[in-house]
């Protein structure tokens, strides 16, 4: 159940998986910037369900919600190595690695992927996948270098995401270290022959996607990061209009009440999921 902005916002990501699925983009990243109690975690919950059914199949998802996290950078590096080197994901890696030793030169895409700009990723790959989602690669050169652990582990995941498109998405992107969420981004989306769409919700004046807009302006990400069309305001009167449009049952009475005694979208949403309403 989802809101006329949320739905756009929505719709919107949809076409960038369509687009990225057929090979007719690369790799992208979709920031999805409104404030807390916009409806981001409702659009981002119901987001697999509306590409399935609208833009193709999803190949892989990875779910990361990047306020359950810790705090300390080196912790959240592994932490994040876990969530993208899931046990599907690692299943598709190591399948892709046989394939590659038996069949010994790969199709192009893959083959581009792990031989050429991709250091460390074989090594990951031919070490143990299981062993590297249990903690057995440490970072050589910190959190948010392109050798921590959540760096080669998004390596990985491009990998993989050319034979199986992946959907990446994370939810309150802010709670992210700043310089190894970037890190991690740039290394799922910066491979041509990747399919990997990362959707991140970020907050107005998110310093986060601040960066990742920057730096894609030039360099591997040019042309990468964009940012969804979503209407921010959450006032009295969107407020109602929200109530209309999750509960058309209500009376314009009760659904000005509604609006008046909620502060947010999210407090709608989940009044709308309940019942009685007022």
């Amino acid at each position: 159940m989802l809101g006329e902005r949320q739905k756009a916002a929505a719709t919107e990501v949809a076409l960038w998986w369509d687009g990225m699925r057929h090979g007719e983009i690369g790799s992208q990243a979709i920031l999805i910037a409104a404030p807390s109690g916009w409806g981001r975690s409702t659009v981002l919950d119901q987001l697999p369900e509306i590409i399935n059914g609208t833009a193709g199949p999803i190949g892989l998802e990875v779910r990361i919600n990047a306020r359950s996290l810790p705090d300390e950078p080196g912790r959240q590096a592994l932490a994040l190595r876990d969530r993208l080197l899931g046990p599907e994901l690692r299943g598709q890696a190591a399948a892709l690695l046989c394939r590659r030793q038996l069949r010994g030169a790969p199709r192009l895409g893959i083959g581009s992927l792990l031989l050429a700009g991709m250091a460390g990723t074989i090594s990951l790959l031919a070490a143990g996948l299981a062993a590297a989602a249990a903690g057995g690669v440490p970072d050589d050169d910190g959190p948010a270098s392109e050798n921590s652990a959540s760096a080669r582990a998004a390596r990985v995941v491009a990998a993989v995401s050319a034979s199986a498109p992946t959907l990446v998405v994370i939810d309150d992107a802010d709670y992210l270290e700043l310089g190894l969420g970037v890190s991690m981004i740039e290394n799922l989306i910066d491979h041509d022959d990747s399919r990997v769409l990362v959707v991140a919700a970020v907050d107005l004046g998110s310093d986060i996607a601040a960066a990742l807009t920057s730096r894609a302006r030039y360099g591997p990400t040019a042309g990468r990061v964009h940012r969804a069309d979503a209407d921010p305001r959450m006032g009295y009167q969107s407020r109602a209009d929200l109530v209309g449009e999750l509960s058309p049952h209500l009376t314009a009475a009760q659904a000005r009440e509604l609006a008046r005694q909620s502060r947010t979208f999210a407090e709608i949403f989940a009044a709308a999921r309940s019942e009685p309403l007022p």
